[in-house]
């Protein structure tokens, strides 16, 4: 028996389904979401830097940013209530070193009338840029009301203030001391070509481990109180092959370089190590005059350098060895060199590069047990010290440029070729 079979157009069609109500809910707020920040990333970026392409400090920049970061730390290891006096030339210093070394971000800071205005901006992805413009200025008493723009938001000074409240809060959640807001800044005036102002500025803590930085500066220190040398390898072979604690290899070889350079450039140093100023005071030695290839300021710059890369990164190391020497090309009266001729010196940045270069090797295995059987030659290869230096400023830019220069660059690519083939790499 043949099953009865229904003509076609007598089927009927299904009802359509209905979308869900709940998916069609779930499209509608990610349509939202998607509007809501994509008008949020228009609003807060830019088509353009505010802030032009920055080229390197020249030496009178790198002299007066100098002065001015000096100005805005104050004297003595605790920070207190000071003065400072900041003009032209130093605001535009201060703002030429910090788009050098935190590079590819850039700052200016302009005095506009009775108003100063400091601006960052930064590349974002998809062509975008952040950009911020915080301006202040007249005579104010306690923290300055100041007006906060980010991309085209501009925020008033009520709201500004609480923005800066709340990264002073978190700081503080992330255990950095910062007072309040109107004892950090006790009053400012901005006129006559000048920013005058009373600030009390914190510190903030180390990034290295303070306690394995003052157990290695202890032992350095009892190892040259029973037996004194004036050799640069042999207080680095010490602090390489102390005893270690608990703590990683990491942590401990990055402490290490601390320890080298509060040792033999300075006790301000330990600023670099969370609570160590403190604790090296029970075993404190004064720095002892030690030497490489018969020169006494090129462990100052190796180990100083090694310590500044191994705390904020080799980036920043480079750009305060190079600072230094434009501000040398000027005068002998640098605040980063230590007993150390005046002008620019191709000697010293070998010295210098050659430290934060061991120090970026930090975290490798193994580094610890090479720099405990270094030697003098593997520390600074000696050819190194045939390099040009003692040049003033009109002869470093006649031969040279500035630090951005084809010439310049071909002169460290130079250094960097030897420290690849002759230290300890």
């Amino acid at each position: 028996m043949t099953a009865a079979t229904l003509p076609l157009d007598t089927i009927a069609d299904p009802a359509p389904r209905r979308p869900r109500r709940w998916l069609r809910g779930l499209g509608w707020t990610v349509a939202v979401i998607v509007a809501l920040v994509a008008a949020l990333w228009f609003l807060f970026t830019s088509a353009a830097p505010a802030v032009p392409p920055m080229p390197a400090p020249t030496a009178e920049q790198a002299g007066a940013g100098r002065d001015a970061v000096m100005q805005l730390r104050g004297e003595g290891e605790a920070p207190r209530a000071h003065g400072i006096r900041l003009g032209a030339d130093q605001l535009q210093g201060m703002a030429a070193l910090a788009s050098h070394g935190f590079r590819p971000a850039r700052f200016a800071v302009t005095l506009r009338d009775q108003a100063v205005a400091v601006t960052v901006s930064r590349a974002l992805p998809l062509g975008r840029w952040f950009n911020a413009d915080l301006v202040t200025g007249g005579r104010q008493t306690g923290f300055p009301h100041a007006r906060l723009r980010i991309g085209s938001v501009t925020f008033s000074p009520f709201w500004t203030r609480k923005l800066i409240e709340t990264a002073r809060r978190f700081a503080l959640w992330r255990g950095i001391e910062v007072g309040p807001l109107d004892t950090l800044v006790r009053g400012i005036a901005v006129g006559g070509g000048e920013v005058a102002a009373v600030v009390d500025l914190p510190r903030p803590p180390g990034p290295i481990d303070g306690a394995v930085a003052t157990r290695l500066y202890c032992a350095l220190a009892a190892a040259q109180r029973r037996t004194p040398s004036d050799d640069f390898a042999t207080h680095v072979r010490r602090v390489f092959s102390a005893p270690k604690g608990a703590e990683t290899d990491v942590v401990r070889n990055r402490a290490a370089f601390v320890a080298l350079a509060i040792f033999l450039v300075d006790d301000r140093v330990a600023e670099l190590a969370d609570a160590a100023t403190a604790g090296i005071a029970a075993c404190h030695i004064a720095p002892p005059t030690v030497m490489i290839h018969g020169r006494a300021d090129l462990p100052k710059h190796w180990s100083l350098s090694a310590a500044i890369a191994a705390a904020s990164g080799t980036q920043f190391a480079q750009a305060i060895g190079e600072w230094k020497e434009l501000a040398d090309s000027l005068s002998p009266q640098s605040s980063f060199a230590i007993g150390d001729p005046s002008g620019f010196s191709f000697v010293d940045v070998s010295a210098d590069r050659a430290g934060f270069r061991a120090a970026g090797r930090a975290d490798e295995p193994g580094e610890a047990t090479r720099l405990a059987a270094t030697t003098p030659d593997q520390l600074l290869p000696p050819v190194l010290l045939k390099q040009p230096e003692g040049m003033k400023k009109a002869d470093f830019v006649r031969d040279y440029g500035s630090i951005t220069d084809p010439r310049y660059t071909a002169m460290v690519a130079k250094i960097d070729a030897i420290l690849n083939t002759d230290t300890i790499d």
